[in-house]
């Protein structure tokens, strides 16, 4: 096994703890209302669904380099990445395809059946076929055990990757798109009238995406003088309303690279993009705004508030305080999901306020009814998840799958259109 291999492996096997609690109502209320959740955390380097089938949950994740924004249509479920976003696609015809065992490649008549060509075999005696009698009978003794456990490891996560899928699925959304972006530091995004959305930290920017460029800069705040990759004021959040972007969060007005950073006050902003003018200001670390039946919701993350804003009266209201760095938000009915991340150190001046406020800070998802602003259920991670960037409810399926873009499934399990018979025949 090469050195490459060896520690392209080791990052598989870094032990991760998906651990979780949760209250006895949330599998029964996902399975009652056909949902599940989708979340990122970049912390852990996975996308995770939170599934259920009215007893228990299960929770499956997938790896991504640094998973971000996540947003969702009826059809399809879109990822940003460390450079790329990707598109999965709901395709629930496949579903009976992935509840069966994946044939190997040998044996799949989609694949190229091409016959290695047979190595040269060196003369008799010489000292090439020395060589290679020595390289073939090389025994394991030079691994090390735990490179033998790894190699063992890698094996039977082989051979899972080939095993049926859970039998209970009920949606299967798969690879079928990438747009390479770079290193953006890509937060949140949505699928608006002009196509998909994206807040472009890096640049302190709102962008669009196309295939003839990294992006295309659409919006930034009035306080940015020009566009570089420098994190001026960490533009983080974006709230759509009627297919176009109409609100953002910041965590500063500043306007020098990564400034916000080095800063002993806290500054944040809720913004309107249509007039490019600050609403609220003085906010502690904001993130995730969503517009919902009239209103803008937004998380005060450093004080672990859940907040909305009226801007027809211009009101500002905290509907719930939590036990954890608020980040991440989407709604179902009069449901409100929001993540919790635990309090940690960051490369900032000033922590967090909910260091001083809580003992314990947790990290998982909580659930608020807004009619009562009540919390009706939660999941909360009890093993090394510390961190959630963003939430995304999918609807009509309660366990769904999906297959990354490196799963040997991508192979053969085809989606398309049937052919359209010609209208012209001679």
């Amino acid at each position: 096994m090469s050195q490459a291999t060896q520690a392209r492996n080791d990052g598989i096997y870094d032990e991760m703890d998906y651990s979780a609690e949760y209250s006895d109502n949330l599998p029964a209320i996902l399975k009652q209302l056909n949902i599940s959740l989708a979340f990122t955390s970049y912390q852990a380097g996975r996308l995770m669904l939170v599934r259920s089938d009215g007893e228990t949950l299960d929770i499956n994740y997938k790896s991504f380099p640094r998973p971000m924004g996540l947003t969702v249509t009826q059809d399809s479920l879109t990822l940003g990445t460390f450079t790329q976003v990707i598109k999965f696609q709901r395709e629930d015809l496949l579903l009976a395809q992935v509840k069966q065992p994946l044939p190997s490649i040998e044996e799949d008549i989609t694949a190229p059946r091409i016959k290695p060509k047979e190595p040269e075999q060196p003369a008799s005696g010489s000292d090439a076929d020395a060589g290679l009698k020595a390289e073939a009978s090389e025994p394991d003794v030079e691994l090390t055990q735990e490179q033998l456990e790894r190699r063992k490891q890698w094996q039977a996560y082989q051979e899972a990757l080939f095993a049926p899928l859970d039998e209970r699925a009920d949606a299967c959304f798969i690879s079928r798109s990438a747009h390479f972006t770079g290193m953006i530091n890509i937060h949140d995004i949505d699928w608006g009238d002009e196509g998909l959305w994206a807040v472009n930290s890096s640049f302190s920017c709102l962008c669009t995406l196309s295939p003839d460029a990294s992006f295309i800069p659409r919006w930034k705040p009035h306080f940015i003088s020009e566009l570089g990759p420098e994190d001026r004021c960490h533009l983080n959040g974006m709230a759509l309303k009627d297919g176009k972007p109409a609100y953002v969060t910041t965590f500063s007005q500043y306007n020098e690279p990564a400034k916000w950073r080095h800063s002993d006050e806290f500054n944040g902003t809720l913004m309107e993009v249509a007039g490019n003018r600050i609403l609220l200001e003085g906010l502690a670390m904001p993130h995730s705004p969503r517009w919902h039946e009239g209103k803008v919701y937004f998380c005060n993350s450093g004080y672990g508030e859940l907040c909305s804003y009226d801007p027809a009266s211009g009101r500002h209201e905290t509907i719930a305080k939590l036990p954890g760095f608020t980040r991440g938000m989407d709604f179902y009915g009069p449901l409100l999901f929001v993540g919790l991340s635990k309090v940690r150190d960051g490369a900032v001046n000033k922590p967090s306020p909910l260091k001083e406020m809580y003992q314990e800070t947790f990290s998982g998802i909580w659930i608020i009814n807004l009619e009562d602003s009540s919390q009706v259920a939660h999941i909360s991670f009890t093993g090394n998840v510390d961190q959630i960037y963003d939430i995304a409810v999918l609807t009509d399926c309660s366990f769904p799958e999906l297959i990354e873009p490196q799963h040997p499934r991508m192979r053969n399990h085809f989606c398309f259109p049937a052919l359209a018979e010609s209208r012209d025949r001679s």
